[in-house]
């Protein structure tokens, strides 16, 4: 009985490793397969990602390199359109000298040509150009000249009214306005801020009002480019109204 029982059991150790091997091999098998498969799906993808980093790194550099190139086409248009503006620059300078040096040649061409004309030499053109230069400043001598007589005249004559007294003598002065800067009382003698300049004449007479009033007359003696030395006259004396610094003097 023992022994049947120990021969049954090992007939069912023995099923159960036939089944086992049966039913447990296939499935490793498949698990095997599907293992290699997963290896050889991740090699594959392995070298696609390699092979697409390799290929980003050439799209990288060929990117930079197009950009350092672009930047440098961009600084030589630069540099190019900047040196076309200075040769233009340069351009319409020379064009502007050029029309300034034929105009200047026109001219002198001119010039001469009229000379050529009157048949008159270089040489004596230049003569020519200093005689006149001389002449002209002859003449601003002599009108300074003729200034320094006339105002000698003026003030001889104004001596020589002085000496006639107070009888008055018409010189005309039209339009003449001034003021009264400074007064001597002791010789009645006054100094006006009107001179050749603004019209006044030695010998000419001229009021002096204070506001509406006349406060006296006065004779002018001695005149200087821009202001007159007066002598006051006495029969024009307003009582013990006498004239001060900043009455009005018309003519």
């Amino acid at each position: 009985m023992l022994r049947l029982a120990l021969v049954l059991a090992l007939v069912a150790g023995i099923a159960a490793l036939v089944v086992n091997f049966v039913v447990t091999k296939p499935a490793i098998e498949a698990q095997t397969a599907k293992l290699g498969e997963t290896e050889q799906q991740l090699t594959t993808a392995t070298q696609a990602k390699t092979k697409a980093e390799g290929e980003a790194k050439v799209a990288k550099a060929t990117t930079e390199k197009a950009t350092k190139e672009l930047t440098e086409t961009k600084t030589s248009l630069e540099t190019a359109s900047s040196e076309a503006t200075m040769q233009k620059v340069r351009a319409d300078k020379l064009n502007t000298d050029l029309d300034k040096t034929t105009k200047a040649r026109n001219e002198a061409q001119q010039e001469l040509a009229r000379w050529a004309a009157l048949n008159v030499k270089p040489e004596q053109i230049v003569q020519l150009k200093n005689d006149l230069r001389d002449a002209s400043d002859a003449r601003a001598a002599l009108a300074d000249e003729k200034k320094i007589f006339i105002r000698n005249i003026d003030n001889l004559q104004a001596r020589l009214d002085r000496y006639e007294g107070d009888k008055e003598r018409a010189v005309e002065m039209p339009n003449l306005k001034g003021s009264v800067v400074a007064v001597d009382a002791k010789w009645d003698f006054v100094l006006l801020d009107v001179g050749q300049n603004q019209g006044a004449k030695a010998g000419g007479i001229v009021m002096v009002r204070r506001g509406d009033k006349l406060v006296g007359k006065a004779r002018i003696v001695s005149v200087e480019p821009d202001r007159s030395f007066a002598n006051l006259l006495p029969a024009w004396k307003q009582g013990d109204v006498a004239v001060a610094a900043g009455d009005k003097v018309i003519y």
